[in-house]
């Protein structure tokens, strides 16, 4: 769980969707309670519309996804986040923009 100093966009608790196993059966839409998913009609599949609003250390929507295309940060990539935003917290400076995980932006997709 995140430090209660941290802004929740400054923590990368966020799924991401590997479009080349999704199947676009909504059940990520339609199961999720807080909204994070949207379906994208141009593309006809859903996107991690609002990422933010995941909360920190549910897992439900990857276990719940019948191919298992949604991906959440590992413990291992949570515990860095956190060790980066502390120390750059020690030290007096701001944290540098939204922390990614795995390199990506909540909006990109998983490759």
């Amino acid at each position: 769980m995140p430090d209660p100093g941290i802004p929740r966009e400054k923590f990368p608790w966020f799924p991401t969707i590997d479009y080349g196993v999704c199947i676009s059966d909504l059940h990520c839409l339609n199961f999720c309670a807080h909204e994070v998913f949207e379906w994208q009609k141009e593309t006809g599949r859903p996107i991690v519309a609002h990422p933010y609003n995941c909360v920190p250390g549910c897992d439900s929507c990857a276990q719940e996804c019948e191919v298992q295309a949604i991906r959440l940060p590992s413990k291992q990539e949570v515990q860095e986040a956190l060790r980066r935003v502390r120390a750059e917290s020690r030290n007096g400076t701001q944290p540098k923009g939204i922390l990614r995980m795995g390199g990506r932006l909540p909006s990109e997709p998983a490759e």
